[in-house]
């Protein structure tokens, strides 16, 4: 065995051209997985198409194509769109000041243009300007001018223009504020709306408006004080119906007005229209060197007279400021003038119902007056008279037969006091009287509110303390009813009547709100049912909601607001009862006293009206009354 195997290793080994032919198949076949079958010779590797190869290939010629195509897009946009526009086809900007003085004429340019070689159709421009801003005129001629909007049509490519606007700059002092311009358009190479918007911001710290205030430097307490407030324009446009709110000094009061100003507080002038300045007469005309005259103002005034309260002393500053007439007032100029008030002898104070000022009562109350005399001298005084005087558009809403004077007399001018019922005050005292005085319930032929000026005079010196202006509430009422039958004989209930022990009664319950002087806000009616009565899951009501609270056993109406002059409310619901032998002979309460609650809208105050339980005797029922006591059962 060892022998043959030997043997024919050799005789392998002895024929070298199989060995040759073998090696090159063997080499076909390995080039052949690696490169496939469609090469011409296996043995030439350079000419193999392999998947690699393929897909190598494939990828340059699309990334290629991708880099060919982007740079065409940077071409296109670079021509069109490219950082000469800034990115914007349309390019726009303000040509106008920085800061701009209110009231004076001004003149806004807008400039735009067309950056591409293509046409913008469909071009609008929106402007925004201040909410003063009165224009005069423009150029083109705007399209909307409630709106301000200008309608360019088409831009051509590579071209530009202006819009010029005129008119008078009205805006708050101080202030900063943005004019803006919104444009809407269309390139002809583009199905797509394009917006763009400009913005400028422009100071406003003067105005054309001027006040001028003439104000004495002191003042005696109780002397008259004459105030007068020059308002003059400076500008070259008209003023149109400047307004000017003067706040008054403290304790100052108003005598005589003109234009006329109710006394106290911050009140508005509406004036009239105040012409541009102009030049006055000079001798310019016949000696051309000489220096003109300075323009005379357009001006109006308001004069104020008064006094200073008994109470005012020190530095007492009066203050206008003017504005633009719109729907708000825009400030423009504000001038402030002080004078010196000096004290007096006699100082003043007068509080009603225990607070001084502003006073809300009730109709049918009683209205109480506090008035204090000091002497702030260093020597008695037994020579001061004193007035207590009512002012009112109508009749004065006091019982004067039940009124206490505490020693005054009612006189035409009002109550007055004598030296002699003031009798003599040391110095450092004062003196207290107290008054009181009845208001009536019915409001109807009487005003609703009133004023009180309390003044005490001494030699040629008359002091004034703090006035109290008085604003009686709404004389609303609520009215709480039960029946059994209507106006008109029908029956609203159900059951035996007079109610019978064992056998079930049914009543129709029915409020009434009448809101009387004023409007009524937040408004709830509540009563509660006594035992023994049941609600019967009826009601219905003419304005609000009615629900029932069976844990509580209370009924309730509300409503959101009764208007001034409205007609009266009403709202209905039934309850019944069974009654008991304990029962006989009696009238049984069914509905528990009603409140009222609601807000007055003038006066601001919440108010409380009540009216009283009800029961099975049905007052005002004229078919059923008489007929509530309880009966016993056959």
């Amino acid at each position: 065995m060892l022998t043959k195997r030997r043997h024919t290793h050799h005789a392998e080994a002895r024929n070298p051209k199989h060995s040759a032919e073998q090696i090159d198949a063997d080499i076909d076949a390995g080039l052949s997985a690696i490169y496939g079958d469609d090469r011409d010779d296996l043995k030439i590797v350079t000419k193999g198409g392999s998947r690699l190869t393929r897909f190598l290939i494939r990828a340059i010629v699309l990334l290629t194509a991708a880099c060919a195509l982007t740079l065409g897009g940077y071409v296109v946009y670079s021509r069109y769109f490219g950082p000469e526009q800034q990115g914007k086809p349309l390019a726009m900007s303000f040509v106008a000041p920085d800061e701009l003085q209110s009231g004076a004429k001004t003149t806004i340019e807008f400039d735009y243009a067309n950056q591409t070689s293509y046409p913008l159709t469909n071009v609008e421009i929106d402007m925004n300007l201040p909410a003063g801003f009165v224009l005069q005129s423009s150029t083109p001629t705007v399209t909307s001018a409630e709106d301000m909007v200008f309608d360019l049509g088409t831009i051509a490519g590579k071209s530009d223009g202006k819009i010029l606007i005129e008119g008078i700059w009205n805006a708050d002092v101080p202030s900063t504020t943005g004019i803006q311009a919104l444009a809407a358009y269309q390139p002809a190479n583009f199905n797509a709306q394009f917006h763009d918007i400009v913005t400028k911001t422009i100071a406003t710290n003067t105005s054309t408006t001027v006040i001028i205030i003439d104000a004495p430097e002191t003042a005696n307490v109780g002397e008259t004080v004459t105030y007068t407030v020059h308002v003059q324009n400076a500008g070259s446009e008209t003023l149109v119906a400047p307004q000017v709110k003067l706040t008054l000094p403290t304790g100052f009061f108003v005598q005589t007005s003109v234009p006329p100003l109710a006394a106290g507080g911050a009140s508005t002038y509406t004036l009239p229209d105040i012409p541009p300045s102009t030049p006055t007469t000079d001798s310019v005309a016949s000696d051309p060197t000489a220096v003109p005259a300075p323009a005379a103002l357009g001006e109006s005034t308001i004069v104020v007279v008064g006094a200073f309260a008994s109470d005012a002393s020190g530095t007492q500053t009066l203050t206008a400021v003017s504005g633009i007439a719109g729907s708000r007032f825009s400030p423009q100029t504000t001038t402030t003038a002080l004078t010196d008030v000096k004290g007096s002898a006699l100082s003043l104070l007068m509080v009603g119902n225990g607070s001084p000022g502003t006073v809300v009562a009730d109709p049918g109350s009683l209205f109480r007056i506090a008035l204090r005399i000091e002497n702030t001298s260093d020597a008695a005084i037994t020579d001061a008279t004193a007035l207590l005087d009512f002012t009112a558009e109508d009749n004065l809403p006091i019982d004067w037969s039940t009124a206490v004077l505490a020693g005054g007399k009612i006189t035409a001018k009002g109550v007055a006091f004598d030296a002699k019922s003031l009798g003599s005050i040391a110095a450092g005292d004062h003196k207290t009287l107290d008054l009181a005085f009845p208001l009536k319930v019915d409001l109807s032929a009487v005003s609703s509110s009133f004023s009180v000026a309390f003044r005490a005079t001494r030699g040629a010196i008359t002091v004034q303390a703090s006035p109290l202006t008085v604003q009686l509430n709404s004389d609303a009422a609520v009215l709480s009813a039960l029946r059994y039958f209507d106006d008109d004989g029908a029956p609203l209930g159900s059951g035996p009547l007079p109610p019978v022990v064992g056998s079930t009664t049914h009543y129709r319950a029915t409020w009434t709100i009448a809101s009387g002087l004023h409007g009524l806000d937040d408004i709830t009616v509540s009563a509660t049912l006594p035992e023994g009565v049941v609600w019967d899951d009826f009601s219905t009501a003419t304005s609000g909601s009615m629900s029932y609270d069976s844990g509580t056993r209370t009924v309730r109406w509300t409503m959101s607001s009764i208007p001034s002059g409205s007609a009266a409310v009403t709202a209905r619901f039934s309850v019944s009862i069974t009654p008991t032998v304990a029962d006989v002979g009696l009238a049984k309460t069914l509905v528990g006293k009603t409140v009222l609650n609601a807000k007055d809208d003038i006066t601001g105050s919440v108010l409380e009206r009540s009216a009283d339980a009800v029961t099975t005797e049905c007052e005002g029922d004229v078919l059923a009354t008489g007929k509530g006591a309880v009966k016993a059962g056959v």
